[in-house]
This record gives C-alpha cells, sequence and structure tokens, in this order.
C-alpha cells in the first residue's frame, strides 16, 4: 500500500509514518507543508493519504517560518486533488478540536460535516493524542475497510 502523510510536525509525522510502516507495510511517502503535499500528491498516485488540517505554505528552514500558515490547508488540499481528478481516499488526522483563521472558528465537528462534500473520498476525522493509541486503532481500521 502506497501512503501519503501530509504533516508539519516532525515529532507526529514519525510516530504516523513508524506506525503505518511497522503495522500496516506500507510504502510512506512524507510532506510537511501545503505546497509540497499538493506536488506529491498531484504527481503520483497513493491508496490513501493522511492529511493535517493546519500547516505552513511551504516547507519550513532553520531560517525560514514556512510562510503564511494555512488553518484549512488539509480541506484546500483536498479541494484542489479533486478538482484535478487526483483525490485519493483520505483521512485528516489533527491534534486540533478547534480551527480559527481571520474569519471564522470552527470545531472538528464542522470540519468533518465540510469535508463530507468530498464523498467516498473522505474516510473520517481522527483526533491525534500521543498520549494514547486510539489514533491508531481508528487510523488501522479505515486502512483495513479501504
Amino acid at each position: 500500500m502506497k501512503i501519503l502523510v501530509i504533516e508539519d510536525n516532525h515529532l507526529k509525522r514519525e510516530k504516523v509514518v513508524d506506525f503505518l510502516k511497522s503495522e500496516h507495510g506500507a510504502e510512506v511517502f512524507e510532506a510537511a507543508a501545503y505546497n509540497s503535499g499538493l506536488t506529491i500528491a498531484s504527481e503520483s498516485h497513493f491508496d490513501f493519504i493522511v492529511l493535517d488540517m493546519s500547516m505552513p505554505t511551504f516547507d519550513r528552514t532553520e531560517t525560514d517560518r514556512g510562510g503564511r500558515f494555512r488553518t484549512l490547508a488539509g480541506k484546500e488540499i483536498a479541494t484542489r486533488l479533486k478538482k484535478l481528478n487526483r483525490l485519493s481516499p483520505f483521512a485528516v488526522l489533527t491534534g486540533y478540536t478547534d480551527f480559527s483563521d481571520d474569519t471564522r472558528n470552527l470545531s472538528i465537528d464542522q470540519i468533518r460535516d465540510l469535508l463530507t462534500v468530498m464523498g467516498d473520498y473522505y474516510k473520517g476525522t481522527i483526533f491525534f493524542d500521543s498520549a494514547n493509541s486510539k489514533w491508531k486503532e481508528t487510523l488501522s481500521e479505515i486502512i483495513e475497510n479501504l
């Protein structure tokens, strides 16, 4: 199984990638920002995509903070991929329950509602908490049901 993980937090991404490789034997590709994630996802086919919801526009470096922070980057990536006919089944994996940008505040339930327009491609939203393994169970259930 070929999986793309788009996640800007290095430690969270590492935990997810390690889990996908060890528990599911997946071939995992990684991106850490909106632009790099969108580029990789549009250039290759993936069986599944794990999307963080909020991330910077560009990859961060020691001297660059990654440009504008996109509160709904995961939704934006899914929307762009759908328009390009490149969307793969995906789930959102986030550690936040509320999302705020300059114009609105959205709960995780409202994010779920917004993503249902993606139809069968959208496989759910998973709450990531490094202190417990519930996220692993939920992610495994989604992958097993693909």
